[in-house]
This record gives C-alpha cells, structure tokens and sequence, in this order.
C-alpha cells in the first residue's frame, strides 16, 4: 500500500489521523471532550426570587438600559449554574418589551 501524500510504501498508522474510521474518531473526540458541569440547583433556588425582584425592579423604570443590564446578569449567572430556568422567557420579554417595536435583541447576545 502507498501513501498518496509522501509516497512512502506503508507509511499508514491504524488508528490516527484521516485514517480513523468515523467511529472511532467519534470516540476519540468524545474522550477528549471535558467532563459535563452538573447543574446547581440549590444556587438556582436561590438566586431565582432575587433575579425576578431585580427585573420587575428593572422594568418599572422603563429604561431599556436598565432591563438589559439585569437580563445579561441573569444570563451570566444562568451560564454559571449550568442551566437556564424554564421562565427565561420573562427576561427576553421584558427587554422586547422595553425596545422599539423593530428592535430585537437577544438576551443570549448581551
């Protein structure tokens, strides 16, 4: 057998390079991804009550600045716990809702 880039008669090594087959490719990328992060639930339920006050505080300013700054906290802290809540949505509504009507940004963005 002869290698097409160096010519080199046998030059194949088994399990590396293009060579691999898909699966294990797959297995070598999945060995070497980190470990998953567990989620914090406890932190979760904590921080949770005071991220809504710190929004509806946010949005009875009506400043658009103000809303945003809360969401990317949130977001921030969300991206920290591993996990974002199932009421995200209150948070891009609050911002949608604070922004002219063809503006739209996305808290994931902030």
């Amino acid at each position: 057998m002869t290698d097409k880039d160096t010519g080199a008669a046998g030059a194949q090594a088994p399990h590396d390079g293009p060579q691999a087959s898909l699966i294990e490719q797959a297995l070598a990328r999945q060995a070497a991804a980190p470990a998953p992060r567990r989620i914090d639930y406890d932190r979760m339920r904590r921080v949770g009550p005071a991220q809504k006050a710190a929004l509806t505080r946010a949005i009875k300013t009506r400043d658009p600045e103000k809303i945003a700054a809360v969401c990317k906290a949130a977001v921030t802290e969300w991206n920290e716990i591993g996990a974002w809540p199932d009421h995200w949505s209150r948070w891009q509504r609050a911002l949608d809702d604070a922004l002219p009507w063809n503006v739209s940004v996305d808290i994931a963005e902030l």
